[in-house]
This record gives structure tokens, sequence and C-alpha cells, in this order.
């Protein structure tokens, strides 16, 4: 399932990437999918109660604050994602309760404006035949987000999506599920940290 979802947002998302150096900047995002965030993080209690946490990447550009029990899965990748999809995932994050994963790429630099980029990509997620329904968000300067739903290996799957531009770098933010639903996806995005 999750593979299907990867290599759909991954064909989509890869329009128009080159090279870059890395910058020793911070972005950190704000919006209705993405807000200051706070890098303190919570343990989870012994009785699997929600707690806050920061979920952050391997490589540690990235950092999202959300509330429940993720738990990494990066080690069991290759048996979750397509193969051409590792080489550009920095988080793989499962919570069973709410039945969540969260799935992050750093997808390289841009070769166009993040303007152009982000009407690039809604018009190829409006473009694609396989969505079931589509829900894009005003796109700022430096991001966009949207919300889809899709047809995987029989299961509808509902997936809420934030592409951000930092430092002319491109990442892909996704919080998939076959049974939350949208708003509760697109919560677990409120609050993404970018350190470049």
């Amino acid at each position: 399932m999750l593979k299907s979802r990867l290599y759909l947002w991954v064909a989509i998302a890869l329009i128009s990437l080159c090279a870059c150096k890395e910058n020793e900047t911070s972005v950190t995002l704000s919006g209705s999918d993405a807000a200051i965030g706070s890098n303190t993080s919570v343990a989870s209690s012994e009785n699997n109660v929600a707690t806050t946490q920061t979920l952050s990447s391997r490589d540690e550009k990235l950092s999202i604050v959300v509330d429940g029990n993720f738990v990494d899965e990066m080690d069991d990748a290759e048996n979750r994602v397509l193969k051409d999809d590792l080489a550009t995932l920095i988080l793989l994050q499962y919570d069973e309760k709410s039945n969540i994963t969260l799935v992050a790429n750093d997808l390289g630099p841009l070769k166009i404006e993040a303007k152009d980029y982000f009407a690039n990509l809604v018009d190829s997620l409006k473009k694609s035949t396989s969505l079931k329904s589509l829900d894009v968000g005003i796109a700022t300067d430096n991001r966009i987000n949207y919300r889809i739903s899709h047809e995987a290996n029989g299961v509808i799957l509902n997936e809420s999506c934030v592409a951000i531009v930092a430092n002319n770098n491109l990442y892909s933010v996704c919080a998939t599920s076959d049974t939350a639903k949208p708003d509760a996806l697109a919560a677990t995005l409120k609050t993404i940290n970018i350190n470049n």
C-alpha cells in the first residue's frame, strides 16, 4: 500500500530537480499545515497515551512535532517503500493507534522558481487519473499543502501532504492512512521545521 502511494507522489514530485550546496540556515514554516514548533519531545507513557513527540529525520534536516505514539520505521524502509524512493527518504514513522504513516523525502534542489514548481505540481495532480479527490491549499512563497485520495491494492488511501522549498531545496512531507480522516492527517503536519 505505502509503496504504491510513494510511487505516485515521487513520480509527481520529481519534476524539475537539480544539484545545490547545503546552507547552514534555519527555516521555520508557518500556516495551516506548517507552524513554528518546539524541538522538545515528551516520552510516551507506559499506558500508550498519546504524547507530544518531535520526530526527526535521519539527516536531522527536518523535524515534525506531533501528538501520538509514532515509531521510527526507517530500518524497515526497504520493505515499506519502493527501491527507487529509498535514496530520497529521510523520515518514515508509523502510529499504530491512529494508523497514520508519516513520510518525508528530500527531493533535492529545484531548477525553477518555487511558484512555478507549485503550479506544475498542482497541474500534474489535476491531470492524474488515479486520484479520487484533490483539495489544494493556497501556495505561499515556500510551501503548498494538498489532500488526495487514491486507490492502492484495492484500498482507498487518504493523504495530506506539504511540499516545502527551503534554500531552493524541495521537501515532501505526507501523512497517509486508509482509515484516518483528512483532518486528522493534516493535523499531524501542523508543525514542520527544516534546518539547512
